[in-house]
């Protein structure tokens, strides 16, 4: 296997590069990443199969730029720091948005099922999924780290409160179009279910502050 070169955007691939990526996301959620064979893969994004292997040698590369894909649109979780001078619940409204915005995306949710379907059929899948989460997570509890280094979350650790926090978001806007195939939230949905996590959140981070004071 050649060595692994990400992408991150297919607005970084070349044409041929987004081309076979493209038909390689349209080929795995119709048939999986086991049932897609490169033959496929070359018809559907129109190339020829010499210029699929020299972009791509496997199918493995090819799932680990889908994987890439997915992660890149959470970039703007990074390095996103607790300010003292913002009130708490205006940043946890930006980092609400900048979590579910991507659900209403179906491309996003397409993504997502192919990641988690690959990563539920094999263990190697899961494992190369994991390391790459593992980096981008360690971006989005960013803020919960210096929250906690300000003492604003009290007694709860950063991994907990971030958990906790995107957990939430997770379950009311993200699991239900990804697992169950239904409709994305509405924009009004969506900044309700923001407005009410956000607000739990800030009145419990309160209450974890104050009681270690």
């Amino acid at each position: 296997m050649k060595p692994y070169n990400s992408k991150h955007s297919l607005e970084q691939c070349n044409a041929k590069q987004s081309d076979i990526l493209n038909a390689a996301i349209v080929e795995f959620a119709k048939c999986g990443v086991m049932g897609t064979t490169m033959e496929q893969i070359a018809k559907s994004g129109q190339v020829s199969k010499r210029t699929l292997y020299k972009n791509y040698a496997s199918k493995c590369d090819l799932f680990d730029d889908v994987v890439d894909l997915l992660l890149s649109t959470i970039h703007g979780l990074n390095n996103y720091q607790y300010q003292a001078d913002v009130p708490i619940l205006e940043q946890l409204k930006y980092l609400a948005h900048e979590a579910v915005k991507r659900t209403k995306c179906e491309d996003y949710v397409t993504l997502s099922r192919i990641v988690i379907i690959e990563s539920m059929r094999s263990k190697e899948a899961a494992d190369r999924v994991d390391s790459k989460f593992q980096s981008c997570e360690k971006g989005m509890t960013d803020w919960f780290k210096t929250a906690e280094a300000a003492g604003v979350l009290g007694s709860l650790s950063a991994k907990t409160a971030s958990t906790m926090f995107y957990g939430s978001l997770k379950q009311l806007t993200y699991w239900e179009p990804v697992i169950k195939w239904k409709p994305s939230l509405s924009d009004e949905e969506l900044e309700v279910v923001i407005e009410q996590v956000c607000q739990v959140f800030s009145i419990g981070l309160t209450q974890f502050s104050t009681q270690t004071d």
